[in-house]
């Protein structure tokens, strides 16, 4: 029984410790990646407002992969949710109909109520510039 029990205590400690360094590390990666998300989002609102709105959208689109890594919904939905209203201001209604309908669904699964008003009224204004626009 003793050589039974020496492999089973030994794989026992090693996930300890392992999930003890990955606790210390963990916190450090999330800051990292939240203040690039951050950063991230500041730089698309920059170019926003310099009317650089491909840029705009592709510094979204890198703030929605991290936010995706870490499985952050409210925050996708965000991202999709800007990106949509940059297609706006581009008036590219087709793109931006998509991403605010991803936008949406995420809302809608994470139980954002003000945020799905806020979500349908953005998609009865995008459909009604396609309709003008026809």
């Amino acid at each position: 029984m003793n050589g039974t029990q020496k492999p089973t205590q030994k794989p026992a400690q090693k996930p300890a410790q392992k999930s003890a360094q990955n606790s210390v590390q963990k916190p450090d990666n999330i800051e990292l990646i939240a203040q690039s998300m951050k950063h991230l989002n500041q730089l698309a609102i920059g170019e926003i407002r310099q009317k650089n709105y491909k840029q705009a959208i592709d510094y979204f689109t890198q703030s929605l992969v991290l936010e995706e890594k870490l499985g952050l919904k409210v925050q996708m939905a965000e991202s999709f949710y800007n990106i949509a209203g940059v297609y706006y201001l581009m008036e590219e209604y087709e793109p931006a109909l998509h991403k605010i309908q991803l936008a949406e669904t995420l809302f809608l699964q994470e139980k954002q109520k003000e945020a799905v008003v806020k979500t349908q009224e953005m998609i009865r204004e995008i459909k009604g510039k396609m309709k003008q626009s026809e």
